[in-house]
């Protein structure tokens, strides 16, 4: 409470210095019958203590300089209650520190132990942990749920697609075969070798890194949007296949984590895998500020020259 509050709720009427000597003096005896039981004083003695010595502040304030140098024996009662009443407080801080730091968790552990193993009716042989379960739960932080993907997409029917004839027959050119018959290679992967690659060096990431792998960093083509959206899609099938999945740091970052067999086991024993491709959405303009962020000189899935090289 600010001091100005404080002097407009103290009386206005001034005392005389017989009454302020026996304000005085009622401090002090309060003080000195504290100090004497200091070692077994509580809140309310406390709490006491205060309100005397507030009362005698009270008194000092309304002394002018004048009379406290005409009636030095109020100046005495003044100080010698504010000294003990300081030492008193003093000690009680002091006690106070050490019933903290006294603590013993050995002889805590006993207590759980054994509150653990005493019901209402009986005594068990073994403790019953579950008797903690609502108390300790409330110091368990729950972890918030982020949901960062956009739904899934709906895979669509494979359709045969038949070739139209003319219904005109032209008059046809008489087929020769050729004489020699070039084999061409065939350069471009099918959508699965290339996810069975990518698995392959999240796998090997982990293998070496033994730890999460940034997804930004995996998709990012720092030189082609496109390939940026091909690689996010390609993660998109492993997240769908129970593989991997997507999760946050404790940093905000989302991250890749790889799923063990016995996650991947434990999920379809529960009923909760259920295969779900996720998409994000990712623009023109959010690929420019992620190559600006990472900074990255060449693509992590470069498989043109080593896959591994990244790493």
């Amino acid at each position: 409470m600010p001091d100005s509050v404080n002097q407009s709720e103290r009386p206005s009427v001034t005392r005389s210095p017989q009454e302020r000597k026996e304000i005085l003096w009622n401090a002090l005896s309060c003080a000195l019958s504290l100090r004497e039981r200091s070692e077994h004083l509580d809140v309310s003695d406390l709490r006491a203590l205060e309100e005397v010595m507030k009362e005698g502040d009270d008194a000092v304030l309304e002394t002018s300089l004048d009379e406290k140098m005409n009636n030095q024996e109020e100046i005495f009662l003044d100080s010698e209650a504010i000294n003990i009443s300081s030492k008193i407080l003093t000690r009680c801080t002091k006690s106070l520190t050490q019933n903290i730091s006294s603590y013993n968790h050995i002889d805590f552990a006993k207590k759980i132990l054994q509150y653990t193993r005493k019901l209402p009716d009986e005594l068990l042989e073994n403790p019953d942990w579950s008797v903690l379960e609502t108390e300790v739960t409330r110091s368990f932080k729950r972890i918030p749920e982020y949901t960062t993907l956009l739904g899934s997409l709906t895979p669509l029917e494979k359709k045969d697609i038949v070739n139209k004839r003319s219904a005109i027959k032209e008059a046809q050119a008489i087929m020769k075969s050729p004489e020699n018959v070039v084999v061409v290679n065939k350069d471009e992967e099918s959508v699965e070798e290339t996810v069975d690659k990518i698995k392959k060096f999240i796998r090997h990431y982990y293998k070496i890194n033994q730890k999460p792998l940034d997804f930004y960093c995996l998709i990012l083509h720092p030189n082609d949007f496109g390939k940026t959206i091909e690689n996010m899609l390609y993660v998109s099938f492993l997240i769908r296949d129970g593989i991997i999945k997507l999760m946050k740091d404790n940093t905000g970052i989302l991250v890749i984590q790889l799923c063990s067999k016995e996650m991947t086991i434990q999920r379809k024993q529960v009923g909760t895998h259920v295969n779900i491709q996720n998409i994000m959405s990712l623009n023109m303009e959010q690929w420019k500020i992620l190559k600006d962020t990472y900074r990255l000189e060449k693509p992590m899935l470069d498989f043109e020259t080593n896959p591994c090289s990244r790493i």
